[in-house]
């Protein structure tokens, strides 16, 4: 895959150019991704030009991305300089950690990939679609294990987050320990009995020489809910809920979330359906790995829901921001293959509304009343809580790691200065800084520094066409907001005299004065010369020149013009 689009570069005024990647005193850390925004999770730490990725994942497009599919770090930064990667290490299995691996894995190099056995499971499908699943090795990594790649001895952390097999990082490199939070939370009733290992992370043996700690949720105050709740929650609506059948949306990765509602569902005497590719999937996964008690006999297939009792019935689904074709979206169009929402039926929304989604979930909210169902959500009910830490998780962390540098990661820009900020207000001597994506840091035994900077950005893909240049989505954009015009021409190919046209293809801007512009290319045809009106480029650009103008003085946009010129 050719990585040649978008760059977003982060560019510091206090940069010391001066820097080694061979040096035997120091560790490079690169963000690829992740640092300045949510999403694509990506850091290369490096020892003499040898390097462990921690996460390699990848962020969904906005609005003003039409047509991309997905976007990936760029890796640029490996290859310019001759590093070698000896090693993936992922953290845990959602997509902003593990879903660019099979597009990049190829020009890393296939390196061997560490995790633990929910997240190795989640991506072996992917690689093996991509072709690439003969080529990767994996080691499979169960906390607390220790491990070494290369100069890098590395401690899996067991950490409590939104899917099961979540693990940090305490590595031990030449110049020092470096921990590592991965995404985490403080849950002090987790569904699997697994908390976090706080007497590791306290270890006061060696002095933790930096810690990079996850932002998401950093300007929320306090402790973060328990899932606990969730599943009491869950207990009390399904008792309260007389008729139709529940369809709950989740994300299908929350296994302790499904187990939660599947064992509420089963209290209430309903039987349990899932659907949607990758909930059948995951379910699957979790089920053969023992993350997840299911009783077969209280599973119904999805074709068979409309023939049983509705209050009987309990449907755990994909699709609570609305992606196209997901279950829910479906469903609220009432256009699912085998079951429809009918009135009296209740869905409760159980996850957060991703940033950006807003528009897309109220619209499947009012589908989803349309069909006579009734909502609930989490501004409603405590059907959600978040697998990210608080203000208050991430002091305890800073407390029990007490790190002599620290970095901020994982979270918007305004997320890291908060948390550094945070981290700093609880030991005044801790020394951090603020990187984003491109930023280069040095850090040794003495200090932690931003040295350079490196081209790092996206890489924008759709299923079709592969790479999408920067270029084609700023044209998609402007085609988006300006309008589209395609204008024809038929010419003698000697003459070039006029045969047929001109003729307009306009969309999105009005066409009430048509005629007006056919005279005005007439006009532009009349004055050129014979020679001017047999040379193609030369039609073209006058073609595209008066279309343009004519539709800038009639509604003050320049839209995209296509001319298309017909020699006969």
């Amino acid at each position: 895959m050719g990585l040649g689009p978008s760059i977003v570069m982060t560019m510091s005024s206090e940069t010391d150019k001066s820097y080694d990647l061979n040096s035997k005193k120091s560790i490079f850390l690169a963000p690829l991704g992740g640092l300045g925004e949510i999403g694509m999770n990506m850091m290369a730490v490096v020892y003499r030009k040898k390097a462990i990725i921690i996460d390699c994942g990848l962020m969904f497009p906005n609005a003003d991305e039409p047509g991309v599919d997905i976007i990936i770090p760029r890796i640029d930064f490996l290859k310019d300089h001759g590093i070698e990667v000896i090693g993936i290490i992922l953290t845990h299995g959602h997509e902003d950690h593990i879903g660019a691996i099979p597009f990049v894995i190829d020009e890393l190099g296939f390196p061997p990939v560490y995790g633990t056995p929910f997240t190795l499971a989640l991506i072996e499908e992917r690689l093996r679609e991509a072709g690439h699943l003969k080529h990767t090795t994996f080691e499979v990594v169960h906390p607390p294990q220790s491990f070494s790649v290369g100069d890098f001895k590395i401690q899996s952390i067991q950490v409590t987050h939104s899917v099961v097999d979540s693990m940090g990082l305490m590595i031990e490199t030449p110049i020092g320990r470096i921990i590592h939070s991965g995404d985490f939370k403080m849950d002090q009733h987790p569904i699997d009995g697994k908390n976090i290992d706080e007497k590791r992370l306290k270890d006061p043996s060696i002095q933790n020489l930096l810690l990079m700690s996850d932002s998401t949720n950093v300007e929320r105050e306090g402790w973060s809910r328990s899932e606990e709740v969730v599943g009491k929650t869950f207990k009390q609506l399904f008792a309260e809920i007389e008729t139709g059948k529940i369809i709950v949306g989740v994300f299908a990765s929350n296994i302790h979330r499904i187990q939660q509602i599947y064992d509420e569902a089963v209290a209430s005497k309903r039987k349990v359906s899932f659907l949607g590719r990758s909930m059948r999937t995951n379910v699957e996964i979790a089920c053969r790995l023992k993350h997840l008690k299911i009783d077969r006999s209280n599973v119904v297939d999805p074709s068979d829901i409309d023939s049983l009792d509705a209050k009987k019935i309990v449907m755990i689904a994909t699709g609570t921001q609305a992606e196209p074709r997901s279950v829910l979206y479906r469903l609220s169009l009432n256009d699912h293959p085998e079951t429809q929402i009918h009135p009296g039926d209740t869905v409760i929304l159980s996850s957060r509304f991703i940033p950006g989604n807003e528009r897309n979930i109220s619209h499947l909210i009012n589908n989803l009343y349309r069909r006579g169902a009734e909502v609930i959500d989490s501004d409603m009910a405590d059907v959600h809580c978040s697998g990210h830490a608080y203000q208050d998780e991430q002091i305890e962390l800073l407390k029990w790691t007490k790190p002599k540098f620290f970095l901020p990661v994982h979270g918007e820009y305004r997320m890291l200065v908060k948390h550094l900020r945070l981290a700093q207000s609880v030991d005044s001597h801790i020394r951090g800084l603020i990187a984003e994506n491109g930023d280069l840091i040095e850090l040794s035994p003495e200090r932690i520094k931003k040295v350079s900077q490196f081209p790092a950005g996206k890489v924008f893909l759709d299923e079709a066409a592969g790479d999408i240049h920067e270029e084609l989505i700023r044209d998609r954009v402007k085609m988006a907001s300006t309008g589209l015009v395609v204008a024809s021409l038929v010419l003698h190919a000697k003459k070039g005299a006029l045969i047929e046209g001109p003729n307009f293809d306009v969309r999105g801007l009005p066409t009430d004065d048509l005629a007006l512009l056919e005279g005005e290319v007439l006009t532009m045809l009349e004055d050129l010369s014979k020679e001017a009106r047999t040379d193609e480029v030369e039609v073209k650009e006058e073609l595209r020149r008066v279309t343009r103008r004519f539709f800038r003085k009639a509604t003050g946009t320049k839209p995209v013009v296509v001319p298309l010129i017909y020699f006969v």
